[in-house]
């Protein structure tokens, strides 16, 4: 009985598998009497005409179901992406001085990827944020030194940002430069940085 229930399951069939149906269905109701007998089949739409009609309604009603399906779920997702874009965006232009610092290093450094410490609060917030990502070594592990591992800016974040949003420019002053090196986060070397 199981089985059987399982045969009947339309919910599992493929879309496909009903727009042919419908085709087929479509085909035989509207197509007109000379191609039937060109494929020999002139008495199917007068022997079996009212399952072909229903089988067509059915067929037809179920793809029209499963397109508006498809429409809210891309519709929806499209939405969710905008919302989230726009989030993401806003979160950017929001950074506080030391979300700002952290970027900075990248830009100052020219590196893509930097060890830091994950347990620091704004490299944690920033990592919740989706602005850096944790860089998986081997496979999808990675490797921890003490609490130091390698992050990176994630891509979205290298597309969307500016320098001045972390306050850079192209052309700093010197004064600028000081600013800069003296607003550096804690534990990091002082380096001489060429800009």
């Amino acid at each position: 009985m199981e089985h059987l229930k399982t045969l009947f399951d339309l919910t599992k069939l493929p879309t496909k598998f009903f727009i042919l149906f419908a085709v087929i269905s479509a085909f035989i109701l509207f197509a007109e009497p000379e191609w039937f007998a060109i494929i020999e089949i002139e008495n199917i739409k007068v022997e079996h005409g009212k399952y072909i009609g229903l089988t067509f309604i059915f067929s037809a009603g179920l793809v029209a179901i499963n397109f508006l399906i498809w429409v809210e779920k891309f519709v929806s997702k499209e939405i969710r992406a905008y919302k989230f874009k726009k989030k993401y965006s806003e979160n950017l232009k929001m950074l506080d001085p030391q979300e700002k610092a952290v970027i900075r290093e990248f830009f100052i450094r020219k590196q893509n990827s930097i060890e830091m410490p994950i347990d620091d609060p704004v490299v944690n917030g920033l990592i919740s944020k989706n602005i850096l990502g944790i860089n998986k070594q081997f496979g999808n592990s990675f490797i921890l030194s003490g609490m130091n591992t390698s992050v990176s800016l994630r891509d979205r974040a290298k597309k969307l940002l500016k320098l001045s949003d972390i306050n850079l420019n192209e052309n700093l002053s010197e004064d600028e430069i000081e600013l800069i090196k003296s607003n550096r986060p804690s534990g990091v070397d002082k380096w001489d940085v060429r800009y």
